[in-house]
């Protein structure tokens, strides 16, 4: 006989856990445009996929993410004697060349920053702004690779530059009821738009000047291709 506990696990709207819903749980990419999904490889990350189509993945700085390309540096053999004026060389070469830098030129301030110049009495004389941008994070060598294979007049890319310039632009519409209004609008006040938007009853929302303006730019525009498909028809 079955229990009260078994039963009204059979009745429950919970699903059992069972293995054979496991491919259910099978991540799908879903791809916003038909170009990129045909050429998506899945074996690659989407940077990488990126990268061999042409495309950037990010408009603005790198700001993590990506490998670096790791170099090893095989160390010189010296002898015990020579060791330690190689140092002492090295580390008077490092000042002579901080000695050589010019502390405010933009080229040696990095970018988004600033030096002031002040005078004895403390006042700020001129302000200097940074060139120096930040050194780029080298990238994974899978990408590299990739990437000399690909040029930016790739096909992907011009099929993406044809299907961007094909665009249908999508025109406003406006409703009878607001032509109706809009011209009420105008045969009582013309061109004033001050006087419209003062007007509590013809203008109940009290819409801006601005506002009132750009629905007649917004009107007239649509008026002329109205009356350019009449004629052509």
């Amino acid at each position: 006989m079955v229990s009260v506990r078994k039963r009204k696990m059979a009745r429950s709207s919970v699903g059992k856990v069972s293995r054979r819903k496991k491919d259910t749980h099978k991540k799908i990419r879903k791809f916003g445009n038909q170009i990129i999904a045909e050429n998506w490889d899945n074996k690659l990350t989407l940077s990488q996929n990126y990268e061999r189509l042409g495309l950037k993945v990010r408009l603005g700085k790198k700001t993590g993410g990506v490998e670096k390309n790791l170099k090893v540096i095989k160390p010189i053999k010296v002898d015990d004697e020579d060791e330690g004026d190689l140092v002492d060389d090295d580390e008077n070469k490092k000042e002579a060349d901080q000695e050589k830098i010019d502390p405010y030129d933009p080229a040696n301030i990095l970018e988004g920053t600033a030096k002031l110049i002040k005078n004895d009495d403390g006042k700020v004389v001129k302000v200097i702004y940074g060139t120096k941008k930040l050194d780029a994070e080298e990238q994974d060598s899978n990408v590299i690779e990739i990437s000399r294979k690909v040029t930016k007049d790739s096909s992907v890319v011009k099929a993406l530059e044809k299907l961007a310039s094909s665009e249908v632009k999508h025109e406003k519409l406006i409703s009878e009821r607001e032509i109706e209004w809009l011209r009420k609008l105008e045969t009582k006040y013309g061109d004033d738009f001050e006087a419209m938007k003062w007007d509590r009853k013809l203008n109940p929302f009290q819409e801006s000047t601005g506002k009132l303006r750009k629905r007649f730019k917004d009107l007239h525009e649509f008026e002329e291709r109205h009356n350019d498909t009449e004629e052509r028809a």
